[in-house]
């Protein structure tokens, strides 16, 4: 056999041979995927349609509720021709009196309810009116009690529900999945799920440099995605490599 052939022969078998980047190793890279979560409280917002002066009878109310329990309030309305008292003393409740006509209009029956309210409860809630609705808000963070139209024919929708403000930190991500790319390939090769301590490994592995990846969560907006990648490199067979631990926002 002449040489050239032989040489030939040669580097053909060692290159068929030659392992890259990928399965079929004897080394493992492994991690930590560890969490966190932020979402801001929000306000209470209620919004109260107001009817006609002519559809409120003297004595109506309607009832106000706020994040402080100290301050809930019932909103009631009194005729200057009527002699009888309007005021209904609901126990545990602070009152707010509206003087009303029965030819006011709905625009004025919000307006004047609005200044009532602004000029009593203060901190606790802000509101303003827009033609025949007023719209409160309240101050705190929190899941706010439904308010309630009383004997009033008012329209009620509350049009933000209210929460208090999530926080965790550094909490294991258990079943995350965890994405690897071989060597210089543009996309995933593999991926795995984290246990519940939030630890992942791919095992298995050649020698070469990979990409480790989680997707994150963009604070500022959950729609959006974007990766949280290291990037790894097996020096030897037979190797461990740990990698830094992966925070992401969930």
């Amino acid at each position: 056999m002449k040489p050239l052939i032989l040489l030939s022969i040669l580097f053909l078998s060692f290159s068929s041979c030659k392992k890259i980047e990928g399965p079929g190793g004897t080394s493992a890279i492994r991690g930590v995927v560890k969490g966190n979560h932020f979402k801001a409280g929000q306000h209470e917002v209620l919004q109260v349609i107001c009817t006609a002066g002519g559809q409120i009878e003297h004595g109506d109310y309607w009832l106000l509720n706020t994040g402080n329990p100290s301050k809930q309030y019932y909103i009631y309305y009194k005729n200057p021709t009527w002699i009888s008292n309007a005021d209904p003393q609901l126990q545990g409740r602070i009152g707010i009196m509206v003087t009303f006509n029965y030819s006011d209009s709905n625009v004025e029956i919000a307006t004047n309810t609005q200044a009532a309210i602004a000029s009593v409860v203060g901190i606790p809630v802000s509101s303003m009116v827009s033609n025949d609705m007023i719209t409160i808000t309240d101050q705190s963070n929190l899941d706010v009690p439904d308010s309630d139209n009383g004997t009033t024919s008012f329209g009620m929708d509350v049009a933000n529900q209210g929460n208090s403000e999530e926080s965790t930190s550094n909490i294991p991500m258990a079943e995350e999945r965890v994405y690897i790319v071989y060597g210089k390939n543009a996309y995933a090769s593999d991926d795995v799920r984290t246990d519940e301590a939030g630890r992942f490994s791919f095992e298995g592995l050649q020698t070469g440099n990979y990409k480790v990846y989680v997707l994150s969560k963009d604070p500022l907006n959950e729609e959006v995605y974007y990766r949280v990648q290291k990037e790894v490199s097996i020096q030897n067979k037979a190797t461990i490599v740990d990698t830094e631990t992966y925070t992401i926002n969930y």
